[in-house]
C-alpha cells in the first residue's frame, strides 16, 4: 500500500493543511514566497501533519481548525530546518532538484528558514495551549541540538558511537515527529497516558524513518533516493549502516577507512565505491533495516490499546511503511 493509500482517512484535513501552509508563505517580499513555494511545493510526504491528524482522529477529535494549524506548524519547522540544514551541509540536492542554497545562497536560504520558524510558532500560539506550545518548542530544541551533535561529530568521524549515531537521531529527527504525536493528542484532551503512547509511537517512527533513510543513502539510486547517494559520507557524518559495517570489518580495511577520512583530500568516486563495497559485503544496510524494523515493532505496540478505528489502522500502517518505502 503507499502513503496516499494509508492517510486517505485524513485527505482532507491535509488539503487543508495545504491551504494554510500556503497562506502561511505568503509575503511581501517576493524571494521569501519563492524560496519558501520552492522546497514546500517541492513533493515532501507531509509526515509530520498526517502523524497529527491521525493522532488527534485516534483519540476521537475528527474537526476544528487546531488540528489544521499544528499540522501547518510542525511541517514549517520541518521545512525551516531542511532549509538549515542544506546550507549547514553544503547539499547540492533535495527532493530530486538542486538544494535552496545552490539556487539562491546561503544568506537567503537561512533567513527565509527563520520566516517560517516564526511563522510556525504563530499557529502554534493561535491553538491556545500552554502545553502544546511546550511540546513542539521543546522538540526544536532538541533538533537543533541534533545538528550541533552532528557538526561535532563530523570532526572526528571515526570515533562516533553507536551512542552518539542514536543521539543525532532521536533530536534531528525523531524529536519532532515524537511532538507529533503528543500534539495530536493534547488537541483531543487525551488523557496523560494515551498522550505518552503517542508520543513513543511518534519517537520509534522517527527513529526508524531515520535509520532506513541512513540505509537508502547507501542502497538506492540518486533518482529513487531524490538527493545525492553517498552524500552523507561525502559529509564526513559517521551512520548506523557504515558503523556496523566497521565493527566487522578487517584491520586492514578499517586503516583504508580512516586514512580516506583522515586525509586533506576529498573523497573521490574510488572511495565512495569502497565505502559503498564494504557496507554491502558486512551488510551494513540489512543489519540497519532489522533495527528499524524492531523500533516499527515498539511503535505498533505502542498504539495497540488505542480504540480501534480507521485512525488507528492507518497509524499501524503507516508504521509498517516507514520501515518499507524506498525513497
Amino acid at each position: 500500500m503507499d502513503f496516499s493509500e494509508i492517510i486517505s482517512v485524513i485527505n482532507p484535513e491535509l488539503d487543508e493543511v495545504e491551504r494554510e501552509l500556503e497562506q502561511n508563505i505568503q509575503s511581501p517580499v517576493p524571494l521569501v514566497y519563492e524560496i519558501s513555494k520552492y522546497l514546500l511545493g517541492s513533493g515532501g510526504k507531509r509526515l509530520r501533519p498526517a502523524v497529527v491528524l491521525l493522532a488527534s482522529g485516534a483519540c476521537g477529535l475528527t474537526s476544528g481548525r487546531e488540528r489544521i494549524y499544528a499540522g501547518a506548524a510542525l511541517e514549517l519547522i520541518h521545512t525551516a530546518t531542511l532549509l538549515h540544514d542544506d546550507v549547514v551541509d553544503e547539499a547540492s540536492l533535495r527532493r530530486g532538484k538542486p538544494a535552496s542554497n545552490v539556487v539562491w545562497g546561503n544568506k537567503a536560504t537561512v533567513l527565509v528558514g527563520d520566516f517560517m520558524l516564526a511563522k510556525s510558532l504563530g499557529l502554534i500560539q493561535a491553538c491556545g495551549s500552554l502545553e502544546l506550545i511546550k511540546s513542539v518548542t521543546d522538540a526544536a530544541s532538541k533538533l537543533a541540538e541534533g545538528q550541533v551533535l552532528e557538526v561535532m561529530s563530523a570532526s572526528n568521524m571515526l570515533e562516533v558511537s553507536e551512542e552518539v549515531c542514536f543521539g543525532i537521531i532521536e533530536n534531528k529527527t525523531a524529536s519532532l515527529i515524537e511532538s507529533c504525536g503528543r500534539v495530536g493528542a493534547v488537541l483531543a484532551g487525551a488523557d496523560d497516558e494515551t498522550k505518552n503512547a503517542l508520543s513513543q509511537y511518534g519517537f520509534d517512527i522517527g527513529v526508524a524513518f531515520q535509520l532506513v533513510d541512513d540505509a537508502l543513502d547507501y542502497s538506492s539510486t540518486e533518482k529513487e533516493f531524490g538527493k545525492g547517494v553517498g552524500q552523507d559520507l561525502v559529509e564526513g557524518k559517521m551512520t548506523i549502516p557504515l558503523l556496523y559495517s566497521l565493527w566487522r570489518s578487517s584491520e586492514a580495511e578499517m586503516e583504508k577507512v580512516a586514512e580516506m577520512f583522515l586525509g586533506t583530500d576529498e573523497l573521490g568516486g574510488e572511495d565512495l565505491a569502497f565505502v559503498r563495497e564494504l557496507v554491502e559485503r558486512y551488510h551494513g544496510v540489512d543489519r540497519t533495516i532489522e533495527t528499524a524494523k524492531d523500533f516499527i515493532h515498539k511503535a505498533r505496540t505502542a498504539v495497540s490499546a488505542l480504540p480501534d478505528s480507521p485512525y488507528k489502522n492507518s497509524l499501524q500502517m503507516l508504521a509498517d511503511y516507514v520501515a518499507e518505502r524506498k525513497n
